[in-house]
C-alpha cells in the first residue's frame, strides 16, 4: 500500500469515526435520561477522529486530506438516515453524490 493510500484510508476512517460522534451528539440531545453517558461518547470519537485525521496528514498533502474531509457530510447523512431515522429528502441526496464526485475528484489527482 502507497502512503497515499494509506491516508486516504485513514481520512476515511476519521470520516466515519467523525459520523458516529456527531450521532451520538445528537442523540444526547434527544434522550432524556442517558445524556452524558452519549454527550461522552460523542466527545470521545471527536478525539479519536482528531487522533486519526492528524495521521492522514502525515501521508497526504493537507490539500488532499481536507477535502476528502467533505466526506463526512456523507457519513453524517447515512448514519443519520440508519441511526436515527431521519429523512433525507431528495435536494439533500444531490448533494451528497455532488460530494462524492468531488471527492473522487480529489482523491484521484492526490
Amino acid at each position: 500500500m502507497t502512503p497515499t493510500y494509506a491516508g486516504i484510508g485513514l481520512v476515511l476512517l476519521a470520516t466515519a469515526i467523525e459520523g458516529f460522534a456527531q450521532v451520538f451528539l445528537k442523540k444526547a440531545a434527544l434522550v432524556r435520561r442517558g445524556k452524558g453517558a452519549w454527550r461522552v461518547l460523542g466527545f470521545a470519537f471527536f478525539g479519536l477522529e482528531t487522533l486519526t485525521y492528524t495521521w492522514a496528514l502525515r501521508f497526504l498533502p493537507v490539500s488532499v486530506a481536507f477535502p476528502l474531509g467533505s466526506l463526512s457530510f456523507v457519513a453524517v447523512t447515512l448514519l443519520s438516515q440508519s441511526l436515527l431515522h431521519e429523512r433525507i429528502d431528495r435536494l439533500r441526496w444531490t448533494g451528497v453524490g455532488l460530494i462524492l464526485v468531488g471527492a473522487s475528484l480529489v482523491a484521484g489527482r492526490g
